[in-house]
């Protein structure tokens, strides 16, 4: 298996656990402590893996594999400061819809690539 195809089912998982805790949310239930910070530090660690999957290709590495490192990027800063920073307390649905919007998008652009 790939460094590419881990970092994938690692984004999968983390991006079930983030919709667990958004139906938690959505249920007016507030998730257990350890659910958002394993949620960010889970991402952390998967977009590391990426971005070391990605040098390991060289110059072989495809572009999607680099939009895909950028997006979840953006997707862990964004989530960062909208979910530890500015909302702590009641975090508004849509704005964890966005943000599960771009890391599915970051799923979509990465899946073609791990050959599944």
């Amino acid at each position: 298996m790939s460094l590419t195809q881990i970092a994938f089912l690692l984004f999968a998982a983390i991006a079930a656990g983030g919709l667990t805790m958004a139906a938690i949310i959505a249920a007016g239930k507030s998730p257990p402590s350890f659910m958002g910070p394993g949620h960010g530090i889970g991402g952390l660690v998967a977009c590391g893996l990426l971005f070391y999957a990605n040098l390991q290709g060289g110059d072989a590495t495809p572009e999607h594999a680099w939009w895909a490192l950028i997006v979840f990027t953006s997707g862990l800063a964004g989530g960062l400061l909208l979910f530890r920073v500015l909302f702590k307390g009641a975090t508004p649905l849509i704005l964890i819809a966005g943000h599960g919007s771009v890391a599915a998008l970051g799923l979509y652009l990465l899946y073609p690539l791990t050959g599944f």
